[in-house]
């Protein structure tokens, strides 16, 4: 096999695994004490840990953020509770979160990709990489705390499992995550940016 053929059968594969074929970064505007509020107030969740499947005291809290009710999956609830969270504390309107009010990570991102900026496709600290199953509503989210290189990324995980001591927990947990690899069954399929902004500018 030529070194075309071969490099064409590498596009082709990088493509359909990573969705990197063209711009899947999109920014959305938010201001900077909110976006790095809801970062800190993220970092402070890891640990948190089900007592039942998708239950428990915080874990109610981050459905109840959206309008869903205990028992649902939380991957995006928990990260739009960061940012609701974050809007208490420094006492201003939850109209300036940037992401939609929903659970689903993929409606959070088809609305980044329709009212967001598109970007390069270079993460940056504090973005939401987003997971897709097939073509479906389905999916995942996390929000990145830290970039190795090589695809990888830490991040913090809503709704995600950890061995600690053999024993399998599930909840809020940093994961280290590769956007070339498949997630389960779920595909990368880009990234949430935020474009931030003083308090004061309009």
């Amino acid at each position: 096999m030529g070194y075309r053929m071969k490099a064409i059968i590498l596009l082709i594969l990088f493509s359909s695994l990573t969705g990197l074929y063209g711009i899947n970064r999109y920014a959305l505007s938010c201001r900077n004490d909110l976006l790095a509020e809801s970062g800190r107030i993220a970092k402070e969740q890891v640990g948190v840990i089900e007592y039942r499947r998708n239950s428990g005291k915080m874990i109610s809290r981050y459905l109840r953020a959206v309008g869903l009710p205990e028992g649902q999956p939380y991957c995006a609830a928990g990260q739009y509770w960061c940012f609701a969270e974050a809007c208490r504390l420094l006492s201003i309107n939850r109209n300036e979160i940037p992401l939609p009010r929903t659970g689903l990570a993929n409606s959070m991102f088809n609305y980044a990709k329709k009212y967001g900026k598109p970007t390069k496709p270079i993460a940056q600290i504090g973005d939401l990489i987003v997971w897709r199953r097939g073509k479906s509503i389905f999916g995942h989210i996390e929000r990145i705390i830290a970039k190795v290189k090589a695809g990888w990324f830490y991040t913090i995980g809503f709704n995600t499992s950890k061995y600690i001591n053999g024993k399998k927990y599930e909840g809020v947990f940093v994961q280290k995550r590769n956007i070339y690899h498949f997630l389960g069954r779920l595909r990368f399929r880009g990234f949430i940016g935020f474009n931030t902004r003083r308090q004061y500018d309009t």
